[in-house]
């Protein structure tokens, strides 16, 4: 006789979805190049402003581009949410210490959202002694950086390109650069 299906449980209403995992090499390369930084005893925390991206099947044209432009144009996470990547080597413990570690940041991440700044993408690196920590604790050092990691924010925000002008420069082909552009390449015939 088949053992009957067990009943979900509350963990998976609670779920971490795609668009809010960094999950591209090129992503975390790009945040941890140019994120801001905020230290704690166990975490090192990189904020920095989400690239936008164009939606999937290309960049839309006419109308529908200025539309997409006015909405975001189509970033990778929902807009008002942040994206949340982490990072543990072998110096946080074994495996088991370090998904452990990453399972309470993710945890945190989840049910306490007003400890971290809305709009931007955040990379946590585990330190040494992260294996060993726990939930309350992860929180506890995540609630005494609080107003530095929005400040951060703020400054990671005000230091991005705007989306509009990204969106503009790759809009444009690369022979369809600007007349007065001394990076346009000379056409030949």
């Amino acid at each position: 006789m088949a053992t009957p299906a067990r009943p979900r449980s509350s963990a998976s209403a609670a779920s971490f979805p795609r668009a809010k995992r960094i999950r591209k090499r090129a992503d975390f390369v790009r945040i941890q190049n140019g994120g801001h930084r905020v230290t704690t005893r166990h975490l090192l925390i990189l904020v920095a402003a989400p690239i936008a991206a164009p939606p999937r099947g290309g960049a839309p044209r006419g109308a529908e581009q200025s539309a997409a432009l006015a909405q975001g144009g189509g970033a990778a996470a929902p807009p008002g949410s942040s994206r949340l990547g982490l990072v543990a080597s072998r110096k946080v413990g074994g495996a088991v210490a370090r998904n452990r570690a990453k399972r309470l940041l993710r945890e945190a991440f989840r049910r306490f959202p007003e400890l971290f700044p809305d709009h931007v993408d955040i990379v946590v690196i585990l330190r040494t002694g992260a294996g060993s920590l726990g939930l309350e604790d992860v929180l506890a050092e995540l609630r005494s950086v609080v107003p530095v990691l929005r400040r951060r924010a703020r400054d990671a925000i005000a230091a991005a390109p705007p989306i509009a002008a990204a969106h503009a420069s790759r809009a444009r082909g690369a022979g369809e650069r600007d007349a007065g552009d001394p990076a346009a390449p000379a056409r030949s015939r």
